[in-house]
């Protein structure tokens, strides 16, 4: 079955027909339901390689992994990020191209070449403005070859459609229900700090530190360089150790971290979460089999990379976004590494949606 055969069949030109399958110009709807229902009847499904030539298209969307392969390929949320677009992109029947290194090299070059229809950019740190805006200043703007989509969101990339977690506020609830749990001696462990989504939930934190008049004591915020999330948790656990006085509660940037950090405090007979609760973030599988199973943040990856590669294939084709800017709220599971300091008791299992969309 061609364009050919379903012009004849339908009494329409063939270029009515290209007209039907692209959906780049208007056509009579009279004439446009005849011809879908013969690719119905048929089965019809154009070829890739053919349409792509026709409409000046790759077929093809670009996804930046601006990191270390070795944290993306890791990373549980970064991972379900990928599956979503990639589920989404196989049902728009577009090819995925993945690129990793710095965004500041690849953005350019793939946005030249127009190697791609449009691109996802995975993993922004803090500088990587100055990509986009050295671009413009340039009179060399990317998103009049290609439309870029953000998997992060600050101020800094605020003209560019982005699909991103609330770090920031997600972080005010944590602290808001921790201090409802009795908690005020609340430590923070952070890895990369470079990194955008890191300094939103760092904001959000310190905005609530404010809010609820918590003191934030420098020596409980621990920062680990670098990105082993398996040594980070080690280091941060060794420093808590060394302190005179402890937070009653630790907040890990991750669940590998947080994982690791308790691991070497029940070496070191720390009685999780009677000494100490702890609270991850990412949800990952395991981390409701390890001993004490661990309270954290759901984020949902899969999601955010479905909705991302359907804003971006909205984009392509030149449609408007409803909204530019989409924010997803994560839930929050406590399990029973975090104590209820007023009644001294491990919480049930349960699931709380944060409120918001």
């Amino acid at each position: 079955m061609t364009i050919s055969d379903i012009a004849k069949l339908t009494g329409v030109s063939k270029s009515t027909v290209s007209r039907v399958l692209t959906g780049n110009t208007p056509v009579r709807e009279e004439l446009k339901n005849r011809v879908l229902k013969v690719i119905k009847k048929y089965n019809y499904s154009p070829n890739l390689a053919a349409r792509s030539l026709s409409l000046k298209k790759t077929n093809t969307i670009g996804v930046i992994l601006n990191l270390d392969p070795n944290y993306h390929f890791r990373d549980y949320v970064s991972m379900e990020t990928l599956r979503g677009i990639s589920v989404k992109a196989t049902e728009f029947e577009i090819r995925l191209s993945i690129a990793i290194g710095p965004v500041a090299a690849i953005l350019p070059r793939l946005a030249g070449e127009r190697s791609v229809d449009g691109i996802i950019v995975m993993g922004l740190r803090e500088g990587d403005e100055k990509t986009f805006n050295t671009m413009h200043k340039n009179s060399v703007s990317i998103t009049d070859k290609v439309p870029v989509l953000l998997l992060n969101y600050s101020s800094e990339f605020k003209n560019y459609p982005s699909v991103a977690f609330s770090h920031e506020e997600d972080a005010y609830s944590l602290i808001k229900y921790l201090t409802e749990k009795g908690h005020r001696r609340i430590g923070i462990i952070e890895c990369s700090p470079e990194l955008v989504y890191i300094k939103n939930r760092k904001r959000g934190f310190l905005r609530a530190f404010n809010d609820f008049n918590l003191q934030f004591k420098q020596e409980w915020d621990i920062q680990i360089e670098g990105i082993n999330e398996d040594t980070a948790g080690k280091e941060a656990a060794e420093y808590f150790l060394s302190l005179k006085e402890k937070p009653s509660v630790v907040v890990s940037s991750s669940d590998n971290i947080a994982i690791s950090f308790m691991g070497r405090l029940l070496a070191s007979g720390v009685k999780i979460p009677y000494d100490v609760s702890v609270v991850g973030m990412d949800d990952i599988p395991i981390s409701k089999y390890v001993h004490p199973a661990l309270t954290t943040e759901v984020l949902d990856g899969f999601s955010r990379g479905k909705k991302a590669c359907e804003m971006l294939c909205s984009l392509i084709r030149s449609e408007k976004l409803k909204d530019s800017r989409i924010f997803i709220r994560s839930a929050f599971v406590e399990r029973d590494s975090l104590v209820d300091l007023k009644t001294g008791e491990k919480a049930d299992y349960f699931l709380r949606k944060k409120s918001g969309p």
